[in-house]
């Protein structure tokens, strides 16, 4: 019988589905054009505005879905800043996405892209887009309640301030009574709000964000 090798041996190669585990995946943002996203003008044809357009809403989902991560925000925020210019007050809705230098808005704006994702859901449910359902609405409204009550914005409002307002109306639940009109609506001026502060907290946009808080992470 031989002896037995002694001695270092090489390590087997790892299976390649070993070394991919735990490797995020490139974050590309589809091609949008931000600086339509709350635009006031009709169609050219005349006809009024699709509140609930599935093509415009379709493109909000893919912005919220990319921008839960540290490099999907980064992507995501970059586009936002290209096309809300210098002054973030100018166009303040595009505006709340925008990147900031301001380490303490992030999370604010984390709190403002869960609103819009919710309305994204809603306005997806509204029209029978395949995937979407009333589920989806819920589920985000529960993670804007989080934020409410116990993360960043339980901690930046206070009675009657526009967080406090903001989350009231986040939080509406009409669409589960048979009025997604007015939830929908509740979440549009619930955005609006938390636009404003962002304006007023960081007038400037940035090229890239200062940071980016985990659900729960205190900001620095």
């Amino acid at each position: 019988a031989g002896l037995p090798v002694v001695g270092a041996q090489p390590a087997p190669a790892a299976p390649a589905y070993v070394t991919s585990m735990g490797t995020p995946a490139a974050v590309t943002l589809p091609e949008m054009d931000l600086s339509r996203w709350f635009s006031t003008e009709a169609p050219e044809s005349g006809a009024p505005a699709d509140t609930y357009d599935p093509a415009f809403w379709v493109e909000v989902e893919a912005f919220f879905a990319a921008s839960r991560t540290p490099a999907g925000w980064a992507e995501a925020c970059k586009k936002a800043s290209d096309a809300a210019g210098a002054d973030r007050a100018t166009k303040s809705e595009i505006g709340a996405l925008a990147c900031s230098a301001n380490p303490a808005v992030t999370p604010v704006q984390r709190f403002a892209v869960q609103v819009l994702g919710a309305r994204a859901a809603l306005a997806l449910w509204i029209r029978g887009t395949p995937g979407s359902s009333q589920g989806a609405v819920s589920g985000r409204q529960g993670e804007a309640r989080l934020m409410c009550s116990v993360d960043v914005i339980a901690r930046e409002g206070g009675a009657g301030s526009a967080y406090e307002q903001a989350c009231t109306k986040a939080l509406d639940t009409s669409y589960l009574t048979g009025d997604p009109a007015a939830t929908f609506a509740a979440l549009g001026e619930a955005f609006s709000l938390i636009a404003a502060e962002i304006a007023v907290r960081d007038p400037k946009t940035a090229s890239e964000p200062a940071y980016y808080a985990t659900a729960g992470e205190s900001t620095p």
